[in-house]
């Protein structure tokens, strides 16, 4: 069987530590240090669970969406961070987050909206910090949601949908209807939810 990984060694890597006796992993193409992912850097002692299930989950979404830059242990930043994905899989355990802070823990206050791949603000994070309309480079599942903005927030199936509009300053530990949407509006002239 084949992986095509453009470069990227890391799923290999991980391979081998789950796969005792397979080939060795082929040395991967230098990349730039900004879109490398986590190196599994011991040799001697096999990296967690966690650790394999993070680098494998930013080795995936790098080859979604290559121009991210790593920010180690566990984010990639997109445009200047106007998107930054902080990656948590399941098997990392739960956040143990402070909900009420979490989405201005880079200091960024009132300036970002976070969306969550589970339930309860748990799991893998994607903080949208530029305002405007923009397609999201995370392609996760969105299933809570939370607004530290002090304007209204639309999660959209395309640029020109109308959206679902979440209020500023708001979180939603369970969202439905919403989890495919991979467009967002971040509306600074719209403090308050149109009006049906």
């Amino acid at each position: 069987m084949v992986i095509g990984l453009k470069g990227l060694g890391t799923a290999c890597s991980a391979l081998s530590w789950l796969l005792p006796g397979a080939p060795a992993c082929p040395a991967p193409a230098p990349l730039p240090p900004s879109t490398a992912a986590p190196p599994l850097t011991s040799t001697a002692d096999p990296p967690s669970r966690c650790g394999a299930d993070v680098a494998r989950a930013i080795t995936e979404q790098l080859a979604r969406a290559p121009k991210g830059r790593f920010v180690p242990p566990d984010t990639l930043s997109y445009d200047g961070g106007a998107e930054v994905i902080t990656f948590r899989p399941p098997s990392c355990g739960p956040a143990r987050r402070r909900v009420e802070h979490d989405c201005d823990e880079d200091g960024v206050l009132d300036n970002a909206v976070c969306l969550y791949d589970r339930r309860a603000f748990e799991g893998s994070r994607q903080a949208i910090k530029a305002p405007g309309t923009r397609r999201l480079n995370g392609t996760g599942i969105i299933m809570s949601v939370k607004n530290e903005r002090p304007f209204v927030f639309f999660v959209k199936r395309n640029r020109n949908d109308g959206g679902t509009c979440f209020p500023r300053e708001g979180g939603y530990g369970n969202v439905s209807g919403v989890g495919d949407q991979r467009w967002v509006n971040a509306h600074p002239s719209l403090r308050e939810c149109p009006v049906p």
